[in-house]
């Protein structure tokens, strides 16, 4: 995928909870600001979050505080909380209808979310509402999962890369700006997350990368 400027795109990133798109594809969305191209991110939950001895991972105002600090690293300004609990996020017709709507009104050129395999069943069903509201859309790319949420039993196709050698390092500071996250995983955390983009910058001869899964995507020959 090339980020010039002879046309600007509308990018969509759709994340479960706050940290899943700047783990994901945080680089790709600051190379795209950079080059002048118009970025939505919507974060399906957003409120208070618990481990599942319910014991408390960070409040809804922490939550909220973390997804604008770690979207202003990026560059990106439009974000979007919409709400639903915390491993509670369904695949029904309230969220479908939801997506569909800010899709309407959005009008991506382009749509980020998660793996449709990932483990995670906030991820999964995340995945599912997207793409049943992206349905009459023809540019769809799945981020690759990383674990513990990554290791299913179908397993993710790296088949767009982009560049991030530019924007590993707002990569990791909007990851730094999740505070209770960071706190929780610890710089290992970081570690694994640049090891990985360093790996995958390997595959495609460059120093750090970002890979996807195409559910569709279009050509267009002009």
């Amino acid at each position: 995928m090339i980020f010039d400027q002879k046309k600007r795109f509308n990018i969509l990133a759709i994340g479960a909870h706050g940290d899943d798109i700047e783990l994901a594809c945080g680089g790709t969305l600051a190379e795209a600001v950079k080059k002048g191209h118009v970025v939505k991110m919507i974060i399906i939950s957003g409120k208070e979050s618990h481990d599942h001895n319910e014991k408390p991972i960070r409040t809804k105002t922490q939550a909220e505080s973390e997804i604008k600090n770690a979207a202003k690293k990026l560059g990106v300004k439009d974000f979007e909380i919409l709400g639903f609990s915390d491993k509670l996020i369904p695949y029904s017709y309230e969220l479908i209808s939801r997506l569909d709507q800010i899709i309407c009104d959005f009008d991506p050129d382009i749509i980020f979310t998660h793996f449709a395999f990932d483990t995670h069943q906030d991820h999964l069903r995340t995945a599912q509402s997207t793409i049943s509201a992206a349905r009459r859309r023809n540019a769809i790319l799945l981020y690759e999962p990383i674990n513990p949420s990554g290791q299913g039993y179908v397993h993710f196709r790296a088949q767009m890369y982009v560049d991030i050698s530019g924007s590993i390092n707002q990569k990791i500071e909007s990851l730094k700006a999740h505070k209770s996250q960071y706190e929780k995983y610890s710089e290992s955390w970081i570690d694994a997350v640049k090891a990985r983009a360093k790996f995958r910058g390997y595959e495609m001869n460059t120093k750090y990368a970002e890979c996807f899964e195409v559910v569709r995507f279009e050509l267009i020959l002009e």
